[in-house]
């Protein structure tokens, strides 16, 4: 009875008793949806992961970025948030959380290595906004903000964060964000 409800609900528009076109069975009663029928988003991240891999290997940075946003609007939509509390998905949320941080830092890095300074200023903040201990992202503004003669952004921005490491985590700041205070100190 659940085969037949299941075939009603994928394919409701099939003539009563012809063989679905999504599940599959065999004589045992057995079923299985055949897999080459549908479309999921984890398949198609996984396509995106390899062609950012395989413009990268061809230095098309276009492509890479173009397919890299893809990726950053797929990894936004979020992860099951009806199963919020769910421990059981636990590792795949904290890999898809991971996922998504990897997509911003790889923009992040191309962004940065085109010189292309509004892109770097957005996304450096999205990763702010993710994870304000982020020294690559919080290195990444003050830089764009030196390079526009912004010194006064760039030493707030700094400051800013070094204050959060402290007030938050306790922390110090690593010995690169010190070197980069040091000569924002200089430049003024």
């Amino acid at each position: 009875m659940t085969l037949h409800y299941l075939r009603r609900v994928l394919d409701p528009d099939s003539p009563r008793r012809s063989p679905s076109r999504f599940v599959r069975t065999d004589e045992a009663g057995r079923y299985w949806f055949d897999e080459n029928l549908w479309w999921t988003d984890v398949g198609e991240v996984d396509w995106l992961w390899r062609s950012v891999q395989a413009s990268a290997e061809r230095d098309d940075h276009d492509a890479a970025i173009a397919t890299l946003l893809q990726l950053v609007d797929h990894y936004g939509r979020g992860f099951l948030p009806e199963e919020l509390y769910e421990d059981a998905f636990t590792h795949f949320r904290d890999l898809h959380d991971r996922k998504h941080d990897e997509a911003l830092h790889a923009l992040l890095k191309l962004y940065s290595d085109l010189g292309r300074r509004y892109e770097v200023l957005a996304f450096a903040q999205r990763i702010l906004d993710r994870d304000p201990y982020s020294e690559c992202a919080v290195t990444a503004l003050v830089e764009v903000h030196l390079t526009q003669g912004h010194l006064a952004a760039a030493v707030s921005e700094l400051d800013r964060f070094v204050r959060t490491l402290k007030d938050d985590l306790g922390t110090q700041p690593s010995p690169r964000v010190v070197a980069l205070r040091r000569r924002l100190s200089s430049s003024g």
